[in-house]
């Protein structure tokens, strides 16, 4: 079965699959969050093929997230984040606590993070209202408008959340 295009869809979620939903390229965005920028040092890494991250490299450098700049070291290049890029690293610790609180048992090694400054675990993410509230999924409503118009132009979409309420 053929996956359909996304990178058209008016949903969100599907343009950012697009760019960035596989995971090669979610493994590329962690190392270059931790300063890898050459292709030797992404291929030590992660350990893919060298023409399968070729291949997403050249997207990402297509879609925006990455620039090339001629690497300190001579003959080479390497891949610098851009703000597009750098933006996503919230993505990424949102997938890194998701994991850590359900995809461990407690004695086994985990990979964490912590804030360089004080060397502590950054506080869970949370999706927020407002006003303050913490938002669950039950919370939220689709809708949909322009991307320059208000929230207040747009138009609520059909859903089963939305035909309950």
């Amino acid at each position: 079965m053929k996956r359909r295009e996304l990178g058209h869809s008016t949903c969100p979620i599907d343009r950012s699959l697009s760019e960035v939903g596989d995971t090669w390229t979610l493994q590329i965005l962690r190392d270059a969050m931790h300063g890898v920028t050459r292709f030797t040092d992404f291929n030590k890494q992660i350990g893919v093929a060298s023409n399968i991250l070729s291949a997403r490299l050249q997207k990402l450098v297509a879609v925006g997230i990455f620039e090339i700049h001629e690497s300190t070291l001579g003959n080479s290049h390497e891949y610098v984040l851009t703000e597009k890029g750098r933006d996503f690293h919230t993505v990424l610790s949102a997938l890194r606590q998701w994991g850590q609180k359900h995809l461990f048992e407690d004695d086994e090694p985990m990979n964490r993070v912590i804030d360089a400054r004080t060397g502590q675990p950054p506080r869970p993410l949370s999706l927020t209202a407002e006003d303050g509230r913490e938002l669950s999924p039950d919370d939220l409503l689709l809708v949909q408008s322009r991307a320059a118009d208000p929230i207040e132009k747009a138009t609520p979409i059909d859903t089963p959340r939305r035909r309950q309420a």
